[in-house]
């Protein structure tokens, strides 16, 4: 009896074996959870885009990592002082200049950068390499009241009004000369110099205004956080927004310490990658990982081949239970599980034709010779 249970247990598993039920199942832990994307020092933007940013004065370091993509860097230098000469009037400030770079080919060395301070150069280099620098914006003259220029080369304020002139402006151009003589140059939106699909495409953030100057009746504009002369009374200097590259602002018959450009700053961005694993339980070539830009979807594979075998699909489990999804974004690093059927075994024999009715003739004369036994037997009972 229990030989006769293992044989039906037998064929019933091959039954279904043939039939293509089954399926081959790699058992394996899940992948374990990525860390958070942009790692310890990074914060990650609306997208998927990481970033870190620098705002102290001085040397800093960068350790980029193989798993970021679009590795840019914007640089805004220190903004000029702001000054007067008695006589001449107060002449505001020049901005620092404002740069995106591009590091992406260079994620193997450290990024050494220098985070501009007042009137200083921001820079980055990868290593020893020679530093991509954004220039510090000018001081004003002392001597003539002339304006300070902007890093970017501009000049200063075109209007040469008596008593005063705002600092140039980091943008591409010098201010048109019809405004306030007073006014602050204009400064840079990131986006109007970012490159095309660039992590800074979308940034808004303005730097490295000229800044404005007065003479507490009349008093200029400054943008992008420069500094500027309050209405008063009394008139005072206001000074730049710390970290915007912008121009000091001048007050008439106030000392230059007082008018100080404000420090720069240094912003590193990418996108970073999670990996995408195939799990093919042994079966087949392997199939290399794919690195994902974070929060996209990953490209599906050519189907694996082994012999033996056949390819039924990917699964996001071990299990083989919820298929994979290659339409769906990936946050974390994980792997898809190849599930498998046995392939049908084939002969390898060929049909002869004449064979066939020689086979119904020799079953016919068994199933006959089987009767006439039988019925010998009963007869003999």
């Amino acid at each position: 009896m229990k030989l006769s249970v293992a044989k039906k247990t037998t064929a019933l598993a091959a039954a279904a074996a043939v039939a293509g039920f089954s399926s081959v199942v790699m058992w394996a832990a899940p992948a374990s959870a990525a860390p958070a994307p942009c790692g310890s020092g990074g914060t990650l933007l609306t997208g998927n885009i990481c970033e870190q940013t620098f705002t102290a004065p001085g040397p800093a370091v960068f350790t980029p990592t193989a798993q970021m993509t679009k590795l840019q860097v914007l640089l805004v230098a220190g903004g000029g002082s702001g000054g007067q000469s008695q006589g001449y009037g107060p002449a505001g400030g020049g901005g620092g200049e404002v740069k995106v770079v591009d590091f992406s080919g260079d994620t193997s060395t450290d990024l050494n950068l220098i985070v501009g301070p007042s009137g200083g150069d921001s820079s980055a280099a990868v290593g020893a390499a020679v530093p991509v620098v954004a220039t510090a914006g000018h001081d004003a003259s002392f001597s003539s009241s002339q304006p300070g220029s902007s890093g970017n080369g501009n000049p200063g304020y075109a209007n040469w009004a008596a008593d005063g002139h705002g600092g140039g402006g980091g943008a591409g151009a010098s201010p048109s000369a019809s405004g306030n003589g007073y006014d602050g140059g204009a400064g840079v939106i990131v986006a109007n110099i970012a490159p095309s699909g660039s992590v800074f495409s979308g940034d808004s953030n303005c730097y490295g205004s000229g800044g404005a100057a007065g003479n507490g009746t009349t008093n200029g504009v400054a943008t992008c956080g420069a500094g500027f002369v309050s209405a008063g009374p009394p008139a005072a200097i206001v000074s730049p927004t710390a970290n915007s590259g912008g121009g000091g602002g001048s007050l008439e018959s106030v000392s230059s310490p007082e008018s100080s450009g404000g420090t720069g700053l240094v912003v590193v961005r990418w996108i970073p990658t999670v990996t995408l694993s195939f799990a093919l339980d042994g079966h087949g070539a392997a199939i290399a990982p794919e690195a994902v830009p974070y929060g996209t979807a990953p490209t599906k594979p050519a189907n694996p081949k082994a012999d033996g075998f056949v390819f039924k699909g990917w699964y996001s489990d071990a299990a083989l239970t919820t298929k994979a999804d290659f339409s769906a974004p990936i946050t974390a690093s994980t792997t898809f599980f190849a599930s498998w059927g046995p392939a049908l075994a084939v002969t390898g024999g060929t049909l002869n034709p004449l064979a066939a009715p020689l086979g119904m003739t020799g079953l016919g004369l068994g199933l006959a010779l089987i009767v006439v036994a039988r019925r010998r037997t009963r007869r003999a009972i």
